[in-house]
């Protein structure tokens, strides 16, 4: 991998994954319910940068993200659901798609090397954020808090 290849992918398509995965989870809130969803990158209590629709972005360079339905709000379990489900589908169905189709249609070779590396960035995000568990201390800013796969889980568990 060349270091041009590392330096995208660090500064854009990390930042670039997160936000679209975020926005898989406001799309979510949108479809599944008349609330407005706030999307976070960077940073949780960030002021607002932009709005489109019902979605509420308070965006700045970072590594990691957040997405929220409007606060107060009271999501039914299958609305809440559709929220969470948001991020992991918009993961497996856009981003590892698109990345695993770029790879090779990239004729440049550093390209290719970015694709790739996207390609497999979007597999372990999908992976981090739909199996079932508690993140571990050293995965800051998550620390402690359930994946996207813990929280679909316990819903569907309340009515089992």
């Amino acid at each position: 991998m060349s270091i041009l290849s590392f330096m995208l992918l660090y500064v854009v398509g990390i930042p670039i994954s997160t936000l679209l995965h975020e926005i898989g989870h406001a799309l979510g809130v949108i479809v599944c319910s008349k609330e407005r969803a706030h999307v976070y990158l960077g940073a949780k209590n960030l002021p607002e940068n932009l709005r489109i629709g019902r979605i509420h972005f308070h965006i700045r360079w970072g590594l990691f993200g957040f997405c929220t339905p409007q606060q107060g709000s009271s999501l039914t379990r299958k609305q809440s659901l559709g929220f969470i489900a948001g991020g992991p589908i918009m993961t497996l169905a856009v981003l590892l798609f698109a990345s695993y189709l770029a790879r090779y249609f990239a004729a440049y070779a550093g390209i290719h090397y970015f694709f790739n590396s996207l390609f497999y960035l979007n597999t372990f995000q999908f992976l981090a954020t739909a199996v079932p568990l508690i993140y571990p201390n050293w995965y800051k800013p998550y620390a402690g808090l359930p994946s996207d796969g813990y929280q679909m889980l316990s819903l569907l568990k309340k009515n089992i």
